[in-house]
């Protein structure tokens, strides 16, 4: 939708994006050196970057022409523009996936299917909890508790919490994290 496209574009013009990378992908940025990485909803490219720079193939997907911009510009980087919300249509298969700050349900199945046996999946975003601060209001943007552990449990967790951080702004969020494998004995699903 090209209303969506103009609201991205305009909270990356207004707000300023964190700059460094997740810790969780700081924990398990070593498992991923050298592969081929794709980075749902990559933003302005603060995990992109950090993921190129230990020699990674990203292909970060975005629908905002400012991100597409930004994202452009980091070696190592390939901007895919594709608005999520209708669907992902890329055929390839990666080492890993991520996706940082951002839920859409559908792509729950595409997420394990376009994972290559072996492959790491990297999954951290807000999970509804009364005690947040400034989550989004729609709460088909948030994660249900342990929702995360009953969508992926085909595949091997490795890594697993719900916790409460702190942001940039100060303000409190719980946000669950993941870190599960496509393992050889789990078939071809």
């Amino acid at each position: 939708m090209r209303r969506d496209k103009k609201r991205w574009d305009e909270k990356y013009r207004t707000s300023q994006p964190p700059q460094k990378p997740s810790q969780f992908l700081i924990k398990h940025i070593q498992r991923l050196k050298g592969k081929e990485v794709l980075d749902i909803a990559a933003g302005m490219g603060r995990h992109a970057k950090a993921l190129a720079s230990h020699g990674c193939r990203v292909d970060a997907i975005e629908y905002s022409d400012i991100a597409l911009e930004a994202l452009a510009n980091i070696e190592g980087v390939h901007p895919i523009e594709m608005d999520l919300d209708n669907i992902c249509n890329l055929r390839k298969k990666y080492d890993a996936i991520l996706c940082f700050n951002y839920l859409n349900r559908d792509l729950y199945p595409f997420m394990t299917s376009h994972l290559k046996q072996g492959g790491t999946l990297l999954f951290e975003t807000f999970v509804d909890d009364k005690a947040n601060e400034d989550t989004p209001s729609n709460k088909s943007f948030l994660l249900e508790k342990n929702e995360l552990l009953r969508v992926f449990c085909n595949l091997y967790i490795f890594d697993y919490s719900e916790r409460f951080i702190r942001r940039n702004d100060g303000k409190k969020n719980l946000v669950a994290s993941l870190a599960a494998s496509k393992t050889l004995f789990q078939g071809n699903t």
